[in-house]
């Protein structure tokens, strides 16, 4: 799969690299993550990367609703629970101390 015009190949190869080092990908990360559409585009981009390296490792996408908005998370589901998934994003976001 080729880079696309909203998803550049620097944005997937740093992506992979996130999501292979830390277990995740937040808005924190990449800003554009604010935007729901573009994650599901980078999700794939992300997970391509990854499958070209031969590496097992997928990320999932989850949206998670706060007080103050919504708030988008890629995680290897393999390293967090969808509940750690969540507290991770509480507090990258602030949310949570």
């Amino acid at each position: 799969m080729e880079p696309t015009e909203n998803v550049t190949r620097e944005q997937k190869a740093e992506g992979a690299n996130l999501l292979l080092e830390q277990g995740y990908i937040t808005e924190r990360d990449e800003p554009t993550m604010m935007d729901e559409q573009w994650c599901h585009e980078y999700l794939e981009q992300v997970n391509d990367e990854l499958r070209l390296r031969t590496l097992t490792p997928r990320g999932e996408l989850k949206l998670f609703h706060y007080y103050m908005g919504p708030g988008s998370i890629i995680y290897d589901p393999e390293r967090f629970s969808e509940a750690e998934a969540k507290a991770v994003l509480q507090k990258a976001l602030g949310f949570a101390k």
